[in-house]
């Protein structure tokens, strides 16, 4: 039952939009646009989401990642990526780590404690599916500022 609601919630399944469908059809100079009444452009996010779900992912694996010294170090520098090439590179970036953090929910050990640690692995894949969650919000309130919502292939919910 918990790997199933695990699942469920990486995907954005019964709660709001398709995660892996968040980023659909923007192309990379609209991700970087900055909305007035938004303080992230979708790039940011999206390179703030791969930070953290980079990180989640490694601590999954039992290898220790360091924690930023700073916590801006988990946005990018700029509210643009610099080329299609870079942005194209960090969706990809973003649906295989999803893909892997879905994996790792298959697992049957997730109650169980990583390395004598108190989280547990699905402790560690809430805290995941809670940031992600947070977020995707944003980037459809982001895109709807700049009128690139519902992404072509989905529909109008958010939901």
């Amino acid at each position: 039952m918990i790997n199933r609601f695990l699942q469920n919630g990486l995907q954005g399944k019964y709660a709001h939009y398709q995660t892996d469908m968040l980023f659909n059809g923007l192309n990379w100079e609209m991700a970087g646009e900055r909305p007035e009444g938004s303080h992230h452009s979708v790039w940011e996010l999206l390179f703030h989401m791969n930070y953290w779900q980079d990180f989640i992912l490694a601590e999954l694996q039992e290898e220790n990642p360091e924690s930023p010294k700073d916590p801006s170090d988990s946005w990018p520098g700029s509210p643009f990526p610099s080329s299609e090439k870079e942005y194209t590179e960090m969706v990809t970036q973003f649906l295989k780590g999803l893909g892997r953090a879905t994996q790792q929910a298959s697992k049957d050990s997730l109650e169980e404690s990583l390395g004598g640690r108190k989280r547990t692995p699905a402790d560690m894949l809430m805290v995941l599916i809670n940031h992600n969650s947070y977020h995707a919000g944003q980037v459809v309130y982001a895109r709807r500022l700049i009128g690139a919502w519902p992404p072509p292939d989905g529909d109008e919910s958010d939901e």
